[in-house]
């Protein structure tokens, strides 16, 4: 999402780098309370046709009653308290996170893999997790206007998360049922039918593991855009 905060970046011996400290919650108006969020990138490219980089990420503690979610998406959702209103005030996430780019003439591999510590301040129980995600997406040129795209991505969340995916808001992020395991694979063409003017199509189908054992169904997407830059 878009936070508030102030950003630094710059390069420095080659490196590239990224420091921002920002409010971490969803609110536009209000910081409820006096702990930030901070984010750290440090990138190099060693060869032009090659792209590596590190980061961090922490929401810093957000109030459960007020901030209610984080700014930051994942899964298709937000970071929140898995405790009772009544007995959690504060909680929080810590991603760290490794990322790589190959190119060449007509495409392009790009993959990243991270991790997750989330926990709040319940009283009554203990909802620590450590999460794990990873992607990898390949984009290759087919002609001189159409180009193809593979992406498959997952998320790992022992014990279970609040993890949405394609599904629906309401039941996957504020019902009951926790989402331990996500997959999805996407396959899309692009064809530019102008210098600014791309027609894109997808079909992404997911493969998901609910906490208590059951799996979800029918959830796949089928999508086409019309892109105009400007």
């Amino acid at each position: 999402g878009i936070d508030e905060g102030v950003e630094v970046y710059g390069e420095a011996g080659g490196f590239r780098y990224v420091v921002a400290v920002q409010n971490g919650g969803r609110s536009a108006l209000h910081d409820f309370d006096s702990d930030k969020a901070v984010t750290a990138r440090l990138s190099y490219d060693p060869r032009s046709w090659l792209h590596l980089s590190a980061s961090a990420l922490r929401t810093g503690r957000l109030s459960a009653q007020n901030d209610k979610m984080s700014e930051l998406w994942f899964g298709g959702g937000f970071f929140r308290a898995l405790g009772a209103p009544a007995t959690t005030t504060t909680f929080r996430a810590n991603l760290y996170e490794a990322d790589g780019a190959v190119r060449w003439k007509q495409g392009q591999l790009k993959a990243a893999a991270g991790w997750v510590r989330f926990d709040d301040d319940d009283r009554a129980g203990d909802h620590a997790r450590a999460m794990r995600y990873h992607f990898v997406e390949a984009v290759q040129q087919l002609t001189e206007k159409l180009y193809g795209v593979v992406r498959y991505s997952e998320i790992r969340a022992p014990r279970g998360y609040p993890l949405v995916g394609l599904g629906n808001f309401g039941n996957y992020f504020f019902g009951g049922s926790l989402t331990e395991t996500l997959r999805r694979t996407s396959l899309g063409f692009g064809y530019r039918l102008s210098p600014p003017l791309v027609l894109k199509l997808e079909y992404s189908f997911e493969q998901r593991r609910m906490a208590a054992g059951e799996g979800r169904e029918n959830e796949d997407l089928l999508a086409l855009e019309l892109a105009l830059k400007f």
